[in-house]
Parts: C-alpha cells; structure tokens; sequence
C-alpha cells in the first residue's frame, strides 16, 4: 500500500503543517483506497490548493466502530485533526432512537461519551457524560447498503467534485426554500423564518425562490429545479427517508436523484431524510439524503437529519458559512448545539442524541452576495438583553440584515435568544441615518422604528 499512499502525497501526522492549517484525516478500507486511487489524488490536490487544510488519508482493514473511534481519538491527541471524512462502506455507529436503530456520527464527534446499551440487544441507546465535540464527521457514502462501496457512483461524485472545483459546473448564486405550511395572522411564515436566519444572504433578493404553502406543489418543485441551479436549498417539510411531503404530493428520492440541475448544498429539515440505514432495512427505494448528494446533478453536500425531528441551529451554519469558514466548520457549531440542546431535555434513552449528520463534501464555501447599501440608515452596533448589568448578546448583524430585508424588528427573545433569563430586557440600537449619528431603546416586546 505504500506506493498508493506515496501517490496520493499522504502524510503522517509528523509531516503535517502548522496549527493554522487545518488537519483533517480521510478513514477508507484499503479495497475503496486501491479503487478510488487516482480520484481520491485529485480531489486531495483540489482540496489543498484551495483551502488552509493537510489532508491526511489512512486506509485499514476496518471491522467495527470502536476500532474506528480508536483511531479517531488517537489522531485527534496526537494530531490535532478537527475534521474527519468517511468513505464509502465504512462501519457507522448505530444509535436506537424513534424505533429504528440510527447512524450516528455522535459517536465520532465525541470519542469521551460512553454508549451503553442497556437492554443487550446490540445496539446502544444512551450515553453518559456531557457532549462536547471535538470535530466535525462528513459521510461520503453513495449507497445504504452497510458492506458496499458502489465504486463507480463514488467515482462519479468525485468526478463532478472535480468540475465544480476547476469551475467546469458552477451553481446559481441562488436560494430555494420548499415549505407546505401556510402563514397565519400570527406567524408570517417558513419564508420569513428563512429570511431572518440567515439563509437568504446567498443570493440577490431577487434571485431567492420561496416556494410555500398551497404554492409549494410537486409541479412548482420540479420547475424551480429544472429552470435553475442552487448554491443553497433549505427543505422545511416534513419527510421520511424516501421523500419529502411537498403541499399535494412526495417529491420522491427518485426524482431528487435523476435532477440535471441540483443544488451545491442542501439542509433538510425533514425526519429521518437522511437515515441511510432506515432505508436499507424497509427496503423501499433510494435514500432521500444520499440522492441530494450522488445524483446526477451537481449536488455536494448535505445536512440532514436520520431520527424523528428536524435540522435545527442551521442559521449557526449560515453565520458561519458568512464569515468564511467551510462546510465542515460551518456545521460543527450547529451539531453542538444541537446536542446540548438533547442532552438537556428529556432523558429518555434514544432521546438525547439529535441525529443530525452531514453526508458529502466538507469543502464547499458559500460567499454572501452584497445587497445595494443603505446610505440612509446603517446599523452601527446593536446589543438585546439586561444592558443595567451588561448580560447582552450583539444582534448587529441580525437587525442590519433585518432592516435591510424590510422586515419588522420585535425586541423578543425568540428572535435573539435569552442572555438574561427571567429579566426584563431593552434593545439598544446604534446607527446613523440620513449622516446623523443616533440611538434607539427599547423595552422587550415592542417594535424597532428609527425614523427622521
């Protein structure tokens, strides 16, 4: 094997660069290494020519989970990697949430967690400790069969992994939300919410396809799909591993996977979309995650969720992704969250794990498209919470892309969390209008108006 490793310029961990060079390891079996040699060359030379990241490859005769949890821990502690990629039909941790044992990343993310399973059916479903991940897991796996690689659908993916780095495809800078809820009097909608998280900012208003209640129909879907490319969709409908509910029928797994269009990342926030597991075992078509990302189309990467629930914390994604960092680094503050979050509910065991995972590539960056300035107002500084006793959370960014969207401001805790629990809060507004410096208070509960 050392002539392949020597080929694809793989480093032992002594050899890897400086602390500001992200180290990230790529885990196979040495059958997919031998078969993916020549593309897996290719995609680590495009991954380091175009990001601060040393990937480092190890290829074994891997059986079990534990051996590759091992293995993750020790080049965590002894290498300092954050990121780590499996392909192909590498061994998956099972997790028994909602009646399904699940796949779960979890596992990998946090080697310190003791799983037990209690019940002795060979499958885990608690841990203890508190959940503090160390890295980000991305699963590039194009079938749900447990011992199966699929060699040339994984030579496919690499291949337009490939076109999409050289910038033989390149995706709209375009924006889909699918959602069949309506707006009521009381809630503005899904677009809405999309808007206010962060989701939109990567395309020109203009350019952002907001497919929602009685408009968001199977004939609408495909539509959209086959008229334009995607740089991001968020799928908020509820779904099973074969298809998402769309207002009058399933867009299906099927259809998803033989789009010609596609979108470069996906969030899906439908229950058990991304469950490959789950498909395998009800044996009722291909999987509604993996299609996302191994069709035809230019689709990456995806996140979504293999247990009952959905893909929240995504505008952590967002921000993230706005500042600059890749997928990869993008998701981890978002599967944090989402484990703290489980960890601190309910203890029910198969409850406290989120599901969510990421399959596909972790090297795709979203940059945010610039929207005409404002010269009138501009947001200087923004803080919401206890201001007497400087318990406050900078909303800046969030009110500045608020305004600029045209959408209401409300001083809530829904919209920019609670530094101060059980306090009566204020928001405190910096800005300058029309070249005049001003400032804006107000109490919790009431609407944001900066007028002349």
């Amino acid at each position: 094997m050392k002539s392949i490793f020597t080929l694809l310029h793989l480093l032992v961990a002594s050899t890897l660069l400086a602390e500001e060079t992200d180290r990230v390891v790529i885990l196979l079996r040495e059958p997919t290494l031998k078969a993916l040699a020549e593309p897996l060359r290719t995609y680590v030379a495009d991954v380091e020519q175009r990001f601060p990241v040393k990937l480092h490859v190890v290829a074994r005769d891997w059986q079990t989970p534990a051996e590759v949890r091992a293995a993750i821990k020790s080049l965590h502690d002894q290498s300092g990697i954050s990121g780590v990629i499996l392909i192909g039909a590498m061994p998956m941790h099972r997790f028994f949430m909602h009646e399904h044992p699940n796949p779960n990343p979890l596992y990998y993310e946090d080697f310190d967690l003791r799983f037990v399973d209690n019940n002795k059916d060979g499958v885990d479903e608690a841990y203890s400790g508190k959940p503090q991940l160390k890295l980000w897991v991305a699963n590039i796996r194009a079938t749900e069969k447990a011992n199966h690689d699929d060699v040339p659908a994984l030579r496919r993916f690499f291949a337009k992994t490939h076109d999409y780095y050289t910038g033989k495809v390149v995706p709209e800078l375009r924006t889909l939300l699918f959602s069949s809820e309506e707006p009521t009097e009381d809630w503005a909608g899904t677009g809405d919410w999309f808007k206010r998280r962060g989701g939109t900012r990567f395309s020109a208003p203009g350019d952002v396809t907001i497919l929602e209640g009685k408009s968001c129909t199977h004939k609408a879907a495909l539509e959209a799909l086959k008229k334009h490319t995607y740089s991001l969709t968020c799928v908020a409908l509820h779904s099973d591993e074969t298809g998402h509910a769309l207002f009058d029928e399933d867009l299906m797994a099927q259809e998803i996977f033989d789009l010609k269009t596609g979108s470069l990342i996906t969030i899906s926030h439908g229950c058990f979309a991304a469950n490959w597991i789950k498909t395998e075992h009800d044996d009722n078509g291909p999987n509604c995650g993996l299609s996302w990302v191994f069709g035809k189309h230019l689709g990456q990467a995806v996140v979504g969720q293999v247990r009952s629930g959905g893909v929240g914390f995504d505008d952590l994604i967002y921000h993230r992704l706005r500042a600059g960092d890749y997928l990869g680094k993008a998701y981890l503050p978002c599967k944090q969250a989402h484990e703290i979050e489980h960890a601190m509910g309910d203890k029910t065991p198969g409850d406290i794990v989120s599901g969510i995972l990421m399959i596909g590539n972790p090297f795709l960056m979203l940059k945010p498209v610039k929207r005409e300035a404002n010269t009138r107002l501009v947001i200087k500084n923004a803080v919401y919470g206890d201001l007497a006793n400087n318990a406050v959370v900078n909303v800046t960014q969030k009110i500045a892309d608020w305004v600029e969207e045209a959408l209401p401001v409300h001083a809530t805790a829904e919209n920019f969390g609670d530094p101060a629990e059980g306090i009566e809060k204020q928001l405190k507004v910096d800005y300058t209008l029309d070249g005049v410096e001003g400032t804006m208070l107000i109490e919790e509960g009431q609407l944001l108006k900066i007028e002349p």
